[in-house]
């Protein structure tokens, strides 16, 4: 039998069908080979009906060189951690992979050279899924020294963990001197209907305000017309792929950018003559689904070692009775668990039924209207940073706009 086994991107000339096409090699998988046509789309075709006519494995990609500077204007540091809005597409492979050069952002408004000065710094180039909380504390270091010298601050995430690493963000910085952004995109910028050009010009637009938060900058809709400013400890991605997949849960942003400029929609805290960083979080909380069927031992085990479990509990903060002595048994270890509702609005209420009187009783902390990714970040810095006897106070104390003092009915997103 013909070579079937190949190193992904090797170039492949083949016969399938009486045709003979020049593809790309992608994967093999049960019999069944994956290839890149020229024209850009991928087919899946049977490993026993093709024949390889000719194959190169293909070459090492040159790293370009990166612009670290650009323009003249308002100084401001763009870190870059990795994802999508840094990343570009290998036509070849089909696979999206990291890129620091944001050269071809900046060229799509030649306005941004005169009235910014820019400064790029990599962190790191990895997707987002794959930061940690460890990565949270040293991305904070850079954040506090790039501040020194900017106005303001913005930071290139992947968008599928930007809230968290946003939440935690901004409970490690008690006081800002400007603006930290976080901006990210959902289609990479060497695609055509890229959002990555609109929200990283709406993200240095905010970054020159007063606003002295950790902050999140994305499309406000699906066309291009506008780019919301988010709150980091009250947004959420809600869509996988639409552009305007963040969203400012149970409120309304800060502000949004439109025809360059800025409308403010509501309050915000101001920017400080100081930067106060605690960069300290305790890494060792998880989180967990409940659902119909989940048992009292999974509790325990994803418990063992850990200083709390957040849970997102059906409706007000509800679980099964029947997970109660196990509840029961992680709080007796000194395990802190604290409870948020599934629902995406709403408030944690374990007055109302017997169900939560009983899990209050038991020890189990009420997150309030806290997301429940936010609420995990919290504790990670509580308990970091506070003494252990004082966390369920804390839990309840409003530190940076988490908790919304007053939630109308209907503000879902």
């Amino acid at each position: 039998m013909v070579q079937t086994e190949f190193v992904r991107g090797t170039k492949l000339k083949i016969t399938y069908n009486g045709n003979e096409l020049d593809v790309t090699y992608i994967s093999k998988e049960e019999g069944y080979l994956t290839v890149k046509l020229q024209n850009g789309y991928n087919i899946t075709i049977p490993e026993n009906k093709i024949t390889v006519l000719k194959s190169s494995e293909p070459q090492p990609v040159k790293k370009k060189s990166i612009t670290l500077k650009h323009g003249n204007g308002i100084p401001i540091s763009l870190i870059t951690t990795g994802g999508t809005i840094v990343s570009a597409i290998d036509y070849d492979t089909g696979a999206v992979h990291p890129s620091t050069d944001i050269r071809k952002i900046i060229d799509r408004y030649p306005y941004m050279e005169e009235k910014y000065a820019i400064s790029v710094r990599e962190f790191d180039n990895i997707l987002s899924e794959n930061m940690q909380p460890n990565m949270w504390i040293k991305l904070a270091a850079v954040i506090k020294e790039e501040l020194s010298k900017s106005k303001g601050v913005l930071v290139s995430h992947g968008t599928d963990t930007m809230s968290y690493t946003a939440s935690a963000l901004a409970f490690m910085f008690e006081k800002l001197t400007g603006p930290v952004v976080m901006v990210g995109s959902q289609r990479s910028s060497d695609r055509p209907s890229s959002d990555s050009f609109g929200n990283m010009e709406g993200a240095m637009a905010f970054s020159s305000t007063n606003v002295g938060e950790i902050c999140i900058s994305m499309h406000s809709g699906t066309s291009d017309d506008s780019i919301s400013l988010h709150r980091g400890t009250r947004t959420r991605k809600m869509h996988s792929t639409r552009r305007d997949a963040f969203r400012s849960v149970s409120g309304t942003p800060i502000a949004k950018f439109r025809n360059k400029n800025i409308e403010f929609l509501s309050e915000y805290k101001e920017k400080s003559d100081e930067i106060l960083l605690t960069g300290k979080l305790e890494e060792e909380i998880s989180m967990i689904y409940f659902h119909p069927g989940l048992k009292g031992e999974d509790i325990e085990k994803i418990s063992e070692g850990k200083k709390a479990i957040i849970i997102m509990g059906s409706g007000l903060g509800h679980i099964s009775q029947s997970l109660f002595p196990s509840v029961k048994k992680v709080i007796g270890t000194g395990t802190k668990i604290v409870m948020t509702t599934q629902c995406m609005s709403g408030i944690v209420d374990l007055n109302v039924y017997s169900t939560g009187r009983e899990l209050k009783k038991l020890g189990v902390v009420s997150a309030e209207n806290m997301l429940p990714e936010v609420a995990l970040t919290k504790s990670m810095y509580l308990l970091g940073n506070y003494p252990h006897e004082d966390f369920e106070q804390m839990m309840k104390v409003n530190m940076r706009g988490e908790i919304l003092e007053r939630e109308f009915l209907g503000d879902c997103y």
